[in-house]
């Protein structure tokens, strides 16, 4: 068990690594302001690393519609076999969640 002594200890390497990472972030030059906040958004982030390893967002996108299209006409055309699937996988997950 960890004693206190020891998360005091972490906890003061913390604030100490969150101290420097602040200065750093102050010094740290300034761009032009809105379009240097808007390449840093995470859906930016995202994007540009979806680009970098060839992953088309657009095609993604289209994909998931196409998916979500055939679920629904799976659903209207076989009610019950599309209720027992949801069940099946509710449990598998149910029990990899234990």
């Amino acid at each position: 068990m960890v004693t206190k002594a020891e998360l005091e200890i972490e906890l003061e390497k913390l604030r100490t690594r969150n101290a420097q990472l602040e200065a750093k972030s102050k010094d740290a030059p300034v761009g032009n302001g809105e379009s240097d906040n808007a390449a840093h958004t995470p859906t930016e982030e995202v994007k540009r690393l979806l680009a970098e390893h060839g992953i088309d967002l657009a095609k993604t996108e289209e994909f998931g519609e196409k998916v979500a299209e055939d679920l629904g006409r799976l659903q209207k055309s076989y009610p019950m076999t599309s209720m027992i699937a949801v069940f099946a996988l509710g449990y598998v997950i149910g029990r990899t969640q234990k």
